[in-house]
């Protein structure tokens, strides 16, 4: 019986001297008999076996491992996307309420406005027939008046004239919330609207310690926007700085930056709180301690109303006891 081994194919060609070496080798090492040689093979293959079935168990332990790992991946992504199936379906239902919720602010917002037109139409009229009758108590060509009956006709006059005012202010709001106003876009020439400013609200600078400054704008000082609206957010800010000023002065100036027109409004008078800044865009709001001066609380919210349908913005800086300063800036070239 012949018994051999062969070679691995990887293995390098054997030189002669090689040869010699493995004879040698071999005929050191060689079984007495053929019984020694099949129980040395033997015994190499039960351990080639009990090294096959280690490895088979292991591979068996991680096939379990591997198996339980997908089973709690597949539970976790199956919680995961029923997770966000719910919150999908939160999400569907926010926006669903969204939308009711500002359907009715629109509602809302129409029904103020409307509101306001109606109750504003409705008391002009009355409230110019009190100034009316007011004006003819007190001609010179009706009954004289006793001192007393005098004072009380101009504190009815004076009365209508404050709640005229405010009809005006609450139609002027209303037809601005109700996008009924639309510019007459135009290019303006600031320095004419400056001096007609200047020349319809010097009357109103009753103050012997208020100035008031418009400063004329340098050449071209030209404005692609609305003359009438522009006209009349400057001539709000210029009477809320008039009103609240005791002492120092009210200015207003103009300049190009870019592709901008900045107008400013500043004032000495009592300056307002930082948190109270957004506050007095607020309808109705009143800085505290102002309401024995008069006012609505409409005028600043109706003026940013106008400079936003300009495509402009209105921002104030201001400190307590240090004055304030609103700032409308207008693109050059219109909105």
């Amino acid at each position: 019986m012949r018994m051999s081994r062969r070679v691995p194919a990887n293995a390098p060609a054997p030189t002669p001297e090689r040869l010699a070496e493995f004879r040698t080798e071999l005929g050191r090492i060689a079984p007495a008999n053929l019984l020694d040689e099949l129980t040395v093979q033997n015994g190499q293959l039960v351990a080639a076996l009990d090294e096959v079935r280690s490895q088979r168990d292991e591979l068996a332990v991680l096939n379990d491992e591997l198996a339980e790992t997908n089973r709690g991946v597949l539970a976790l992504y199956n919680q995961l996307t029923e997770e966000l199936e719910e919150t999908n379906r939160g999400v569907v239902a926010l926006y669903a309420e969204l939308d009711e919720k500002s359907a009715q602010l629109r509602a809302a917002s129409e029904s103020k406005s409307r509101f306001l037109a109606n109750v504003s139409h409705e008391l002009r009229a009355p409230v110019t027939a009190i100034i009316g009758l007011g004006r003819l108590l007190s001609d010179s060509s009706s009954d004289p008046l006793t001192a007393e009956q005098a004072r009380q006709v101009g504190l009815i006059r004076s009365s209508a004239q404050d709640l005229l005012g405010l009809v005006n202010e609450l139609l002027d709001l209303a037809k601005a919330e109700s996008g009924r106003i639309e510019p007459d876009w135009e290019d303006v020439d600031l320095r004419p609207v400056f001096g007609q400013l200047r020349g319809t609200l010097r009357a109103l600078a009753t103050r012997p310690g208020v100035e008031l400054v418009v400063e004329e704008p340098a050449a071209p000082a030209l404005l692609r926007t609305d003359e009438v609206l522009l006209g009349q957010v400057l001539r709000n800010l210029l009477h809320n700085g008039l009103k609240f000023t005791e002492r120092g002065e009210v200015r207003l100036r103009a300049e190009q930056r870019d592709d901008r027109w900045n107008f400013q409004v500043s004032d000495t008078g009592p300056g307002i709180a930082p948190e109270l800044h957004d506050r007095i865009f607020e309808e109705f709001y009143q800085v505290p301690g102002t309401t024995r001066v008069g006012g609505t609380g409409l005028g600043l919210p109706y003026a940013r109303r106008l400079v936003t349908l300009l495509g402009g913005t209105l921002e104030l800086a201001s400190e307590q006891g240090r004055g304030s300063t609103f700032t409308v800036s207008l693109p050059a070239g219109g909105a």
